[in-house]
């Protein structure tokens, strides 16, 4: 585990939660994430998560990056609540990386399908910069 500025700087890392849910304004935008602990138990199935009573928590947010890795798009969740436009194949469609909803983007399997983590990084890449031209607008 390496230790970055960024965590020099004040950041705090958290081990074992579950984001349970995000809110926003009235505007659509992020505002809150709220989640809680968990652990890990083997079970009947393999390991098994459950939650730890007591431990919810909510943080302020203003900008929710979901990175799931090797999983093919599934048209649920904010994908359908943004009504969000998909591929032949059924991945986000993106121009310049920002999905047909202004201000949603996507990048890595979302957009190309599942792949290899090193172009899930390159896009991620290409995503960040058009996110920033995008905010200088």
């Amino acid at each position: 585990m390496r230790t970055s500025s960024s965590h020099e700087e004040g950041c705090q890392r958290r081990w074992s939660v579950l984001t349970k849910s995000l809110s926003g304004d009235l505007a659509n935008r992020v505002t809150a994430l709220h989640g809680c602990e968990i652990e890990w138990r083997r079970g009947p199935k393999g390991w098994e998560m459950h939650e730890l009573g007591g431990t919810d928590f909510t943080l302020k947010a203003d900008l929710v990056l979901l990175a799931m890795g090797f999983l093919h798009v599934v048209p649920e969740g904010p994908i359908e609540q943004l009504a969000l436009q998909r591929t032949a194949h059924g991945n986000v469609a993106v121009r310049d990386w920002m999905a047909s909803e202004e201000g949603i983007f996507a990048a890595g399997d979302t957009v190309r399908g599942a792949s290899l983590v090193v172009h899930a990084i390159h896009e991620g890449r290409q995503a960040a910069a058009a996110v920033d031209r995008w905010l200088k607008t």
